[in-house]
């Protein structure tokens, strides 16, 4: 079975100034039971942080309403994109692979 969820892909919509990359980060996940409740939603919590690390997208400070735009939008697509892969890699635990 896979360690990590290989990509939180982010377009790098608001990152930076001059960032037009895109930005992946692993998520860990070998020590959590997928087949579990508990497991899947510690894996969610760990989705969401390393999306909102990798689009800039934090609860608070300031921003202008493009940049807020900006990284709502990259948070969205990053959280997608891990949950098909959230999806598969808890398929997999709770069929056994």
């Amino acid at each position: 079975m896979k360690t990590t969820l290989a990509t939180l892909a982010a377009a790098g919509l608001a990152l930076s100034a001059t960032a037009a990359q895109a930005n992946h980060v692993s998520v860990p996940y070998a020590d959590l039971d997928l087949a579990s409740a508990a497991g899947q939603q510690a894996l969610d919590k760990r989705i969401d942080r390393a999306a909102r690390t990798v689009c800039g997208y934090k609860l608070e400070g300031k921003r202008t309403v493009r940049e807020e735009s900006d990284a709502r939008s990259c948070f969205a697509t990053a959280k997608a994109r891990a949950g098909e892969q959230f999806a598969a890699a808890a398929d997999a635990a709770t069929l056994g692979g």
